[in-house]
């Protein structure tokens, strides 16, 4: 059996002293393309020699011990992930020393329809190869073996027939151009991979260059230049889209070299190899989008938990969001049901599009804090009102769109998605005009976002309602229920205050209503009740947000004043009291107060309060002693009427 093949290796001359400078330079972009540190094209006959290799620098081995021995006996690729662990092979001595092969990966070389020996990948480390690339690797198989055979027929002359043959019949994408005379050849596969029929592709470089993507256009002209001025023996690989004609791009990846020069040196003719790879790079890209959709993520949750500021999130991501959605311009928006109005959006974040003096005021207003979008009846609007994805990659059909205002820049695409809690709608992020159609994969791919938002629109309704809770608890703590001012407690916390940052004079005071035992006991405590209500009304309309006035304690009130120029005077409190009769339940009661008041300068100890209250209390005592209906100031020791 080995002889009959080596006498057929021998006869398609197929041996060791083979020209394998191309191949070698061949193997080596297969080996980069696929990103493993071997590849071999091995000839499997008395012995395993390699016609052409990368990253290994033994030419000849046993046939004994030879991985690709398999794969000719078996006549199907074989793929090994890791050796190591195979029964078959991890006692081999080329798994147990050098070159230590962990992965093989092999397929079938052909000659005159005959096994011969193999192409292979191979690595030191356990590894995986999809079966997309498996199919590839026995393409490429086929299209060495044609080499191998184009080869031998140079040796005897090569026609052109021949050479067209052979691209027609090759199973992977070729491109042959005849550099000076602009003369381009593709086979049928190449057509395939674009969805062209034959007769439908043109010659000239124009042709295929039009299908390529205007933002990959410059890199691969530049490629293929770079490659042309190259030293002989470069290789050109390069990755671009293409445009299928069914209208989807197509990501393909073309390698290849210059193949004939002039007595000059320059190039006459490159031959190239093409593949889509597209599928391949919808992963990549997609992996790459979702570590910087999940870095933006992990940047907005950390502003919010130092800020508690959703707008700036927002604000922080959003430039980042349209450039991962390939969108033009969008939104972000939050649901805020209003008394007035019911639902609207509140804009946290929004593309500046201003097209006219009303949206530039808009605009001005989303920058202010303060943009409301309070029409839902409309495209974007229905992302609220239904709850759901609404993808419009023809917005003029939609049922819900209403048109766009007038300058409005065309609305190609909308994508708009809602930000829940629950089942509760709670905010929306819009997108637009995206150069390809949106899809559900857009959809889902944002919906770690939409997830995260929520949380954080959550968590600010929760810090919302803490702080409320908190700002009514304290006011019940610091607020008297009968008269709503503020309590003893809040009066002593307030004067601390004063007394700690004073920067002008200011005054205490205590207030209290005359004989008003009396009423409670002539008109009982409801009137009571009735002429603190009243009193406390009286007081606070008097004085300046400023000033401060609270309820001591059954008819006392506390109050501090700011002697700036036009302030009220504690006289003004005592006649303003004093100059009508308090309307109640049981008829007109007339109520008189007596202030008992001291001074307070700047640079007074910050605990001497204690003291000017006590002081004030005793000026209060003197007033009511002296008749009531007056004011008693306390100066220097002494208490003086004003």
């Amino acid at each position: 059996m080995l002889n009959k093949r080596w006498q057929h290796i021998s006869k398609h001359k197929i041996t060791p002293d083979v020209d394998t400078d191309a191949l070698d330079k061949l193997i080596t972009s297969v080996a980069d393309f696929f990103d493993f540190p071997i590849a071999l094209i091995s000839i499997v006959g008395q012995k395993q020699w390699f016609i052409a290799k990368a990253g290994l620098n033994i030419d000849v081995t046993s046939v004994e011990d030879a991985f690709c021995r398999h794969v000719v006996e078996r006549r199907s690729p074989l793929v090994i992930e890791d050796a190591s662990q195979h029964p078959d092979f991890c006692e081999n001595p080329l798994v147990i020393a050098g070159p230590c092969i962990r992965f093989y990966a092999g397929v079938p070389l052909m000659a005159g329809g005959r096994e011969v020996g193999a192409v292979c990948l191979i690595d030191d480390q356990p590894n995986t190869l999809s079966s997309k690339d498996l199919q590839f690797l026995e393409s490429l198989s086929l299209f060495i073996s044609d080499y191998i055979h184009l080869i031998d027929k140079q040796r005897n002359g090569l026609s052109g027939a021949d050479f067209a043959l052979m691209i027609e019949a090759a199973d992977v994408g070729v491109w042959d151009w005849e550099i000076a005379n602009d003369h381009n050849v593709f086979n049928q596969r190449w057509c395939d991979l674009l969805g062209l029929e034959k007769d439908e592709v043109e010659s000239r470089s124009g042709f295929w260059k039009s299908l390529v993507h205007s933002d990959d256009f410059t890199p691969l002209n530049n490629a293929i230049r770079a490659h042309l001025s190259a030293e002989e023996g470069s290789v050109l690989n390069v990755e671009y889209r293409m445009h299928h004609s069914d209208g989807r791009w197509v990501w393909v990846n073309t390698y290849g070299r210059v193949v004939a020069n002039d007595s000059a040196g320059r190039p006459l003719r490159m031959t190239c190899v093409t593949r889509d790879i597209t599928e391949k790079k919808r992963i990549e890209l997609r992996e790459s989008k979702q570590v910087k959709l999940l870095n933006f993520m992990n940047r907005a949750q950390s502003v919010f938990l130092q800020e508690k500021n959703i707008r700036h999130s927002c604000e922080l991501i959003f430039d980042e969001l349209l450039s991962l959605a390939e969108s033009q311009f969008g939104l972000i928006g939050q649901v805020i049901v209003q008394e007035e109005t019911g639902p609207s959006l509140f804009i946290h974040a929004l593309t500046n599009i201003s097209w006219s003096e009303e949206t530039n005021e808009q605009y001005r207003a989303y920058q202010r804090g303060e943009l409301f979008f309070n029409n839902l009846d409309n495209l974007f609007g229905h992302v609220i009102t239904s709850g759901g994805v609404v993808m419009a990659n023809r917005p003029r059909h939609h049922h819900a769109a209403k048109g766009t205002p007038s300058g409005h820049p065309p609305l190609k695409r909308f994508l708009g998605l809602p930000i829940k809690i629950g089942e509760e709608t709670v905010g929306m992020i819009g997108l637009a005009n995206k150069e390809e159609d949106y899809s559900e994969e857009d959809a889902q791919f944002l919906q770690p976002l939409l997830d995260t938002l929520g949380a954080l629109f959550y968590a600010l309704e929760v810090e919302k309602s803490r702080l409320q809770a908190e700002q009514k608890l304290r006011y019940l703590a610091e607020t008297d229920v009968l008269t709503k001012l503020p309590n003893r407690r809040a009066f002593i916390e307030r004067i601390q205050a004063f007394y700690e940052q004073q920067t002008v004079s200011f005054s205490i005071a205590i207030i209290d209503i005359d004989y008003f035992k009396s009423i409670n006991d002539q008109y009982g405590h409801q009137v009571g009740d009735e002429v603190l209500q009243e009193v406390a009304f009286r007081l606070n309309s008097s004085l300046r947000s400023d000033d401060l006035v609270a309820r001591l304690g059954g008819e006392e009130f506390g109050v501090c004043l700011f002697d700036a120029k036009g302030a009220p005077t504690l006289e003004t409190l005592r006649k303003v009291v004093a100059e009508a009769p308090i309307a109640t339940s049981e008829g007109n009661v007339n109520v008189t107060v007596s202030i008992g008041a001291c001074p307070v300068v700047p640079g007074a100890r910050h605990d001497q309060w204690e003291n000017d209250l006590r002081f004030a209390d005793q000026a209060l005592y003197r007033a009511k002693k002296e008749g009531r209906n007056r004011v008693k100031w306390h100066i220097c020791g002494l208490v003086t009427s004003y």
